[in-house]
């Protein structure tokens, strides 16, 4: 009976592991691999209401940090029963990667690592 405990209780904190990872996502440090095989560095992240090519961007909530605080973001996504996407950009190339944000969100940002790598992540 005890190992059946244990067992249950593996599954369910692992469905709780699925569940909070699915309510995050980041941009691919590199696009995929195009015919070149050039690899292209992630160079900057926007957010926008709604898909990206309707060019509705919202900026950072400040010029210091790129931070967005999503509440009101999701709000209006929702009014006009759309998303928010995160559109990652790469150095030299045009190549972008476009992700809809989770609508459970609650912050997007564009931050360095300890390894000087770029991340754009929202969660």
């Amino acid at each position: 009976m005890l190992w059946s405990k244990r067992t249950l209780f593996t599954v369910a904190v692992l469905s709780f592991v699925r569940i909070a990872q699915a309510d995050s996502i980041q941009c691919p440090q590199f696009p995929s691999a195009n015919a070149n095989m050039k690899q292209h560095a992630l160079a900057d992240a926007s957010l926008f209401v709604g898909p990206p090519n309707e060019r509705v961007e919202l900026m950072p909530d400040t010029d210091k940090d790129t931070v967005w605080t999503l509440a009101d973001y999701q709000d209006e996504a929702r009014q006009h029963t759309t998303s928010l996407y995160i559109v990652c950009r790469y150095k030299n190339t045009r190549q972008t990667v476009g992700l809809m944000v989770p609508a459970t969100a609650q912050e997007c940002s564009v931050s360095y690592d300890q390894y000087n790598n770029l991340i754009a992540r929202c969660q």
